[in-house]
């Protein structure tokens, strides 16, 4: 199995990001991105359908798109749509960390969180489809953050059961790489493709 890691940090956040293929796959559909660019740090989960070779090259073409760091939700949303039209659809998370600002668009059956030490758990919103697939009017949504909040975003490779705080409290206190590695181990579908993205505010 191939586990690929990636940390980022800018504008008061850190990110950390983990996503490996289906066992018995060398390669997969599922990544993580995150970049810094002008005021703002943008984060991304995209779950491609399908497994192997095929959902690789896709998922390929839509890393191209991320590595141009647009400064646009919209514009990079509507890139990425584009480019799944030509190839496979996906699910995904598109997300902007600013300060005490998440802006986000959430498709398909991506899952996310929010984790506050007073407010608790807060689920993020998405809406039913596929990118590439039947064209979609995208939702942006933004949620308020505090001082010591930390975000969690999976795709579906990780087990419904996985919830923040249900039985997983005493990850949150870690570091975040081994957070999301141990979501991946701990609750990650061997017949899927899984990605984790932690972020955490630290400003």
């Amino acid at each position: 199995m191939t586990l690929s890691k990636r940390a980022t940090e800018g504008h008061g956040w850190k990110v950390w990001s983990c996503w490996r293929p289906r066992t018995g796959y060398a390669v997969g559909g599922d990544l993580c991105y995150a970049y810094s660019v002008k005021d703002k740090l943008f984060i991304a989960v995209v779950d491609v359908l399908g497994h192997g070779e095929e959902a690789y090259r896709s998922a390929e073409g839509l890393y191209k798109i991320l590595e141009e760091h647009k400064e646009d939700l919209l514009v990079v949303y509507s890139n990425i749509e584009r480019a799944a039209a030509q190839a496979r659809g996906c699910a995904l998370f598109l997300g902007t960390l600013s300060g005490s600002t998440l802006s986000y668009i959430m498709v398909g059956n991506i899952r996310g969180w929010v984790i506050e030490d007073k407010k608790g758990l807060e689920a993020l919103l998405g809406q039913p489809g596929v990118v590439g697939g039947r064209r979609l009017i995208p939702v942006v949504r933004d949620i308020k953050t505090g001082d010591s909040s930390r975000i969690i975003v999976c795709s579906d490779g990780i087990r419904r059961s996985f919830v923040p705080g249900r039985d997983s409290g005493h990850l949150l206190e870690c570091d975040g790489m081994h957070v999301a590695v141990r979501i991946l181990e701990e609750y990650g579908i061997p017949e899927d493709d899984a990605s984790v993205l932690v972020g955490r505010r630290c400003s």
